[in-house]
């Protein structure tokens, strides 16, 4: 007989400010064996046959049909259908019933493999009153299953819920374990919608797994650990999904079931893992399965997949093309939220390509479909079918609780009324209480929390920014670029650095700048200058900025000194893994202008060409000594030595260069 398993999967992530969007996988599942015995098995039952002479040659001849048309549904699904009318044909004649029910069952499973929904909603009724005027209470269980999977996949969650009750009550009347089983993974695909009905997902998802072992029914397992890893997905925990939608493919391949359902869901969590190769993958993968059968409404959720993976990358133009594939088989197909997850990917596309007019026009048809799946009745009716459902399943066990407590209230009447009035009285006095204190300790709590990550926010933009400049930033949302007449600019960089970096281990190279720039930043601080930037190996700061000060040349003559003095310290006797470097410092005055660049990872910066000469006074340096420029000389020649070296022409422009002539030099 004909089985619809229900594989869903959450797409999610990646799409700000919608929410969930859901897309149902449905699995059709051919069981030939069954389905001739269980038909053979209805006329047996029923002893009314009125052709007692011919209908079993005729029924035998069905039975071959179905047993054909079951066979060409995966390759040949128009002639399935085709040999599954002639079997209804035959039946119709020989009023075998059964075997007309069989025959829609198949076709509505062929239309629903090709994502017909229309079509095989109404294969599925036929099939359905067959089974209803027959008595078939098997047959009217996997029935309702089946249409509640149709409604499933169109987003109908509400009829869907529905239906899957009612096939668990009739297979439960009937001790169908299978069917059972079924309904109860079924039911766990819609309670997994919503984060406030998850226990019962996974009650309902754990009653199948314990069914399908009892039976041993691999096709059930495998469709459960699919629907369970898709569910960790939509906690967010895509990594613990993994296990589970690995061996949900390992099963379908097993049992030769299309794997492009697990396929997307690995894609899905690896999307969500941020591994977007891999997960493109397994997506080409799932399309190449899916186009094989065919199975539409797949091929939509795989596009979908692809779309987002594009819209990390950037490949704007590339992602609204796999979003109106999507879009084109969605439609197609009549599926409602994968409809609307097309909508939304393309309205996110055309916003970052900055086409507001065709992004604005798809967030409408993204509203106007979300709208429609959710109606003001939504809510209430599946709040409705999910306490109907709760209150039947515990009606016998409440029943024997209300008798017992009945003869208890008989016995204790008065002693429960006075116990029961103080525990009241008491309870609400301890409940005000406790809600005092925990309201007192919750606040006190979070004002704790919030001034400490408002700290350490503080504290990180200050290791980025400067504090004035950090200030501007928190209360305007923008820096203003500034002028300085006057600051000086400091830089430093370690002698054969590069030849260096290729003979000692990165380890232990990093490790080295690291013990120097640390110490660089201490100097720096302590003579109130501000620190730029480092490239390689190179040491950037400045002072008399961002706050102007009158000061800031002996400040960078005096940190340049210290600097000088600690490397020279540490060549002489350097720390276990440290290498002993030497350094050039040079210093130039004058004016700059200063900012912040960046939107993402800011970076205050200096620009002008007092900061081109600092850098030539470096590079024109020689380890163990700091360079100076003119203007550094004329500011401190009455309290420091310093001997003229020469001119440096850069750019048609000449510059004169001093040696400081200070107790900290060492010379090459």
């Amino acid at each position: 007989m004909v089985i619809i398993l229900n594989f869903r999967t959450m797409i999610s992530k990646g799409f700000p400010k919608t929410g969930i969007i859901r897309v149902t996988y449905l699995l059709l599942l051919c069981m030939l064996f069954p389905l001739i015995v269980g038909a053979q098995e209805t006329i047996e039952k029923r002893g009314s046959d009125p052709l007692q002479g011919q209908q079993p040659l005729d029924t035998a001849r069905i039975q071959a049909l179905l047993r054909k048309s079951e066979s060409l549904q995966n390759t040949n699904p128009d002639s399935a259908i085709i040999v599954a009318r002639k079997a209804i044909e035959l039946s119709d004649d020989v009023s075998f019933e059964i075997g007309k029910a069989k025959g829609f069952n198949i076709i509505g499973g062929v239309y629903y493999y090709q994502s017909e929904f229309e079509k095989a909603n109404e294969n599925f009724n036929l099939a359905l009153k067959v089974f209803e005027k027959e008595g078939d209470t098997i047959g009217i269980s996997q029935q309702q299953n089946n249409l509640g999977s149709v409604y499933a996949d169109l987003g109908d969650a509400p009829k869907a819920l529905d239906y899957y009750i009612k096939s668990l009550r009739n297979a439960q009347a009937v001790n169908d374990a299978k069917r059972m089983g079924t309904a109860h993974m079924n039911l766990g695909t819609i309670y997994q919608d919503e984060e406030a009905t998850w226990p019962q997902a996974i009650e309902n998802y754990e009653q199948a797994i314990e069914m399908f072992r009892k039976i041993d029914y691999p096709d059930g397992l495998a469709g459960t650990q699919l629907n369970f890893g898709d569910w960790y997905v939509k906690k967010g925990d895509p990594e613990k999904a993994l296990s589970y939608l690995e061996e949900a493919f390992l099963g379908f391949q097993q049992i030769g079931f299309p794997v492009a359902f697990p396929l997307n869901s690995l894609g899905r969590a690896y999307f969500d893992m941020g591994q977007f190769e891999v997960s493109r993958e397994y997506f080409n993968q799932a399309l190449k399965a899916a186009a094989e059968i065919p199975i539409p409404a797949e091929e939509a959720i795989t596009y979908l997949g692809l779309g987002k993976i594009d819209l990390e990358f950037g490949n704007f133009n590339s992602a609204i093309q796999q979003f109106n594939s999507a879009l084109q088989l969605a439609e197609e197909t009549g599926t409602l939220e994968a409809q609307a997850e097309s909508y939304e990917g393309l309205s996110l596309a055309y916003a970052r390509k900055k086409d507001f007019n065709s992004a604005y026009e798809a967030q409408q048809q993204y509203a106007r479909i979300m709208d429609s799946l959710r109606t003001e009745n939504y809510a209430e009716q599946m709040s409705t079918l999910r306490v109907s459902f709760g209150l039947e399943n515990a009606e016998k066990q409440n029943e024997l609780l209300k008798a017992q407590n009945e003869i208890n209230e008989l016995q204790i009447e008065e002693d429960a009324r006075q116990r029961q009035l103080l525990l009241i009285i008491l309870g609400l006095f301890l409940a005000i209480i406790a809600g005092f204190v925990f309201q007192f300790f919750y606040i006190r709590r979070t004002n704790k929390r919030l001034a400490f990550e408002r700290n350490r926010s503080e504290q990180i933009l200050l290791n980025i920014l400067p504090k004035e400049t950090a200030d501007e930033l928190k209360e305007n949302g923008f820096v203003k670029a500034r002028e300085f007449d006057e600051i000086t600019v400091l830089f430093t960089d370690f002698k054969a650095f590069s030849q260096v970096a290729e003979r000692i281990s990165a380890e232990r190279l990093v490790k080295s700048v690291d013990y120097y720039f640390k110490s660089f930043d201490e100097i720096t601080e302590r003579h109130n200058l501000e620190k730029i930037k480092t490239i390689g190996d190179a040491y950037m700061c400045a002072g008399g900025l961002p706050s102007r000060n009158d000061t800031h040349v002996r400040d960078a003559f005096a940190a340049a000194r210290e600097i000088l003095k600690f490397v020279n310290d540490t060549e002489l006797d350097p720390p276990p893994g440290i290498y002993p470097f030497k350094i050039r410092i040079g210093l130039n005055s004058g004016p700059v202008v200063a900012g912040v660049v960046g939107t993402k990872k800011f970076a205050y910066d200096i620009w002008g060409n007092t900061v081109n000469i600092a850098a030539r006074m470096e590079s024109g340096s020689v380890p163990g000594r700091i360079n100076v420029s003119e203007s550094i000389y004329e500011e401190l020649k009455e309290e420091h030595d310093f001997t003229f070296r020469g001119e440096l022409k850069v750019k048609n422009q000449v510059f004169k260069m001093y040696f400081a002539d200070v107790p900290e030099t060492i010379f090459d």
